[in-house]
């Protein structure tokens, strides 16, 4: 029954909808990552898919059939902090999570 439940909730999860403006600010995030000096890798595609899929969770347990610029923005540090990998005199507590910071800081967010 569990794993059956589990593909259920799944499936829903995958029918709120992301727009093409919020895909693009997922995707803008994962490269801004990949191109900051302190980050020898940055978030990878698959990275921003997982955004993705953790922020129509987020959506679908507040009632929502969306997701929103907030959402991602609740969710880019958690998810992708921990797939960048900083260098050189970046190695040290919380810089990956510096490093999400800068990107949501730079990357320019969709209008909901």
């Amino acid at each position: 029954y569990e794993e059956t439940a589990n593909a259920g909730l799944m499936a829903a999860c995958r029918e709120v909808a992301v727009s093409e403006a919020v895909r693009l600010y997922i995707a803008d995030l994962a490269a801004f990552t990949r191109a900051q000096e302190g980050v020898q890798l940055g978030a990878s595609t698959r990275a921003a898919l997982a955004l993705m899929r953790m922020c129509q969770a987020f959506a679908a347990l507040r009632g929502r059939d969306f997701v929103t610029p907030d959402d991602v923005k609740a969710l880019a540090a958690p998810v992708l902090a921990h797939r960048l990998i900083a260098r050189g005199a970046f190695l040290r507590p919380g810089a990956q999570e510096e490093a999400v910071q800068a990107a949501l800081a730079a990357a320019p967010v969709p209008a909901e």
